[in-house]
């Protein structure tokens, strides 16, 4: 069985959305082994690294993400690299139409995944590919950047999307994973009310 890890590192140089310092994490020593034991204090935004969107994070009086079914998380996926793309739009999809499969994961492997994700230009998701894919009866999508859209007044891609029922990962690390079909998995932390949560994804070959 071969499983890649595709969750980013958490560390307080980690890149982080459009290069925005403060939401770096803070990771503070609080207790050491001459204290008793080693224990350490993370502050961390629920939409820095790998992370998911729940649909409250942009829809109001929606579900927050302790409110998801764990089999939400988890299915079948296919990867698909689209690269030499500033934005994927529906045209770049329609050629991998018969790989959307219903109750499938897709997660898209661009530019980013070979740039420096705080950059500001990174690969995003349109509003015609948020309609198309939404269509598609998709259990969910990944990005291997740190956001699905970028500068979209009122957040269409987000919307459409969470609005149809897809799980949004956003900050996969899919740079050495090749194009193909696996079984994925990014399990939330249980927040509260959360409107997203980091996760621990891997994909494991099928």
């Amino acid at each position: 069985m071969e499983i890649f890890d595709i969750s980013l590192e958490i560390a307080e140089d980690m890149p982080t959305y459009r290069g925005r310092k403060e939401k770096k994490p803070r990771i503070e020593r609080v207790r050491t082994l001459e204290e008793g034991a080693n224990e350490t204090r993370l502050t961390l935004e629920t939409h820095t690294g790998t992370h998911i969107d729940a649909p409250l994070h942009m829809l109001p009086l929606a579900t927050s993400i302790d409110q998801i079914p764990l089999s939400q998380f988890i299915g079948p996926a296919v990867v698909l690299e689209i690269r030499n793309r500033p934005a994927i739009n529906r045209e770049d999809l329609v050629p991998f139409e018969h790989f959307l499969l219903p109750g499938h994961f897709v997660l898209f492997k661009t530019d980013n995944s070979f740039t420096d994700l705080s950059r500001d230009d990174f690969v995003y998701l349109t509003e015609s590919a948020a309609t198309f894919l939404s269509q598609k009866s998709l259990k969910g999508i990944g990005v291997d950047a740190l956001g699905v859209e970028r500068n979209q007044p009122g957040h269409p891609t987000h919307r459409i999307l969470l609005e149809g029922g897809l799980v949004v990962v956003e900050g996969l690390f899919l740079r050495d994973v090749p194009q193909g079909l696996y079984f994925f998995v990014a399990l939330p932390l249980k927040i509260r009310g959360g409107d997203g949560a980091p996760a621990r994804a891997f994909l494991v070959r099928i």
